[in-house]
C-alpha cells in the first residue's frame, strides 16, 4: 500500500489505465477522482462500489482507496490540502459552493458517501472545466496562475454541490456559519487527537467561545453524532492506518494516540472491529502473503 502526502496546496493528475496497482492512502489532502471513461470497482475503506464514466468520488484524510477496472479507464484527479480548501472559503470565491464540499467531507473523509453522479448536461460543463483545469496546470513554460484554477476550482464545484443539497448531509446544513464553524472544530481536533485534555469537551468550548452544552449541540446538529464519538472514531481510524503502514507495536500505537493503555485499546478497538489490534495486523500480514 502506497501512502501520499502531498505538499503543494494543489495538483492535479491525469492518466489512462487497465490495471490498477495496489491500494492508495491519503495522509493530508482530499481527493476528487473524476471518471471520464471506463467502468469497474471502487474500493474505498473496504466498501464495494461500482463506477462508471461520469462517476465523481471525494475522499479525505486517512481514507484509503483502490480501483478494480474492469475496461480501460481515463481518469482525473483534483488533489488538494485543507488549507488550501480553507483559503479558497475565506476569500469570497464560489463560497456557497465550497461551504457544501466542506460539509460533504465531514462524513467523506471518514468514510465513502458513494459516487456523486452529475446529470448529462452538468456532466458535459463539468468536464469542460477539468479539462481547463488539466491545461491550465500542465503548462509548465508559464507560471501557474492560481487565480484561473480558484474559479474553475469553485464553478466545478457547484455542478458538485446541487448534487450534494439532494443527500441527507446536505439536508443538516442550517448555515454557512455553522458548516464552517464545525469544520474548523474538526481541524483542531485532528492537530490535537493525541492530546485528550485539549479535547474534553469543557476545553474545546473555551477554546472557540462557546458553552459546552450549545458547542455539543451544535456540532450533532452538523455531523450526526457526538463529539465524543467523532473523537473515538477518528482515533481509532488512525488505529487502523497504523497497523496498516507503519511496524509500531500496539503498545506503541496506544502511546502515540494516547489511550489510557494497551488493555483500553485493545478494548475499544475490538468492540468496534469485531477483532484486535494484533489480530487485524496479522490478517492483513496473511492477504498480503497470500496476493505475493
Amino acid at each position: 500500500m502506497k501512502c501520499y502526502l502531498q505538499r503543494e496546496p494543489l495538483e492535479v493528475e491525469e492518466f489512462v489505465a487497465s490495471a490498477w496497482a495496489g491500494s492508495r492512502q491519503l495522509r493530508n489532502h482530499f481527493e476528487l477522482i473524476c471518471i471520464r471513461t471506463g467502468s469497474g470497482a471502487y474500493i474505498i475503506n473496504g466498501q464495494r462500489l461500482g463506477y462508471r464514466a461520469g462517476s465523481v468520488f471525494l475522499l479525505g484524510p486517512a481514507d484509503c482507496y483502490s480501483f478494480v477496472i474492469n475496461e480501460t479507464t481515463d481518469f482525473g484527479l483534483v488533489k488538494f490540502t485543507e488549507a488550501y480548501l480553507t483559503e479558497l472559503t475565506a476569500t469570497g470565491i464560489h463560497t456557497s459552493a465550497w461551504h457544501l464540499l466542506r460539509d460533504y467531507t465531514l462524513h467523506a473523509s471518514l468514510g465513502s458517501m458513494g459516487s456523486i453522479e452529475l446529470g448529462t448536461n452538468e456532466q458535459r460543463q463539468f468536464e469542460a472545466l477539468l479539462e481547463l483545469l488539466f491545461s491550465e496546470y500542465s503548462n509548465r513554460g508559464q507560471p501557474f496562475n492560481n487565480t484561473l484554477a480558484e474559479s474553475l476550482m469553485g464553478a466545478m464545484l457547484s455542478f458538485i454541490g446541487r448534487q450534494l443539497t439532494g443527500r441527507s448531509v446536505g439536508e443538516r446544513v442550517t448555515s454557512s456559519y455553522a458548516a464552517s464553524f464545525v469544520q474548523r472544530l474538526l481541524a483542531y481536533i485532528r492537530r490535537h487527537i493525541s492530546q485528550p485534555d485539549r479535547l474534553r469537551v469543557e476545553r474545546l468550548a473555551a477554546e472557540f467561545a462557546y458553552s459546552p452544552k450549545h458547542l455539543s449541540a451544535l456540532f450533532k446538529q452538523e455531523t450526526g453524532e457526538s463529539l465524543r464519538q467523532y473523537i473515538l472514531r477518528y482515533k481509532l481510524k488512525l488505529v487502523e492506518t497504523r497497523l496498516q503502514l507503519s511496524t509500531l507495536t500496539v503498545s506503541q500505537i496506544a502511546d502515540e494516540l494516547a489511550f489510557t493503555d494497551v488493555c483500553h485499546l485493545n478494548k475499544l478497538f475490538k468492540k468496534h472491529y469485531d477483532t484486535t489490534p494484533t489480530d487485524y495486523r496479522r490478517h492483513l500480514q496473511a492477504m498480503s502473503s497470500a496476493s505475493v
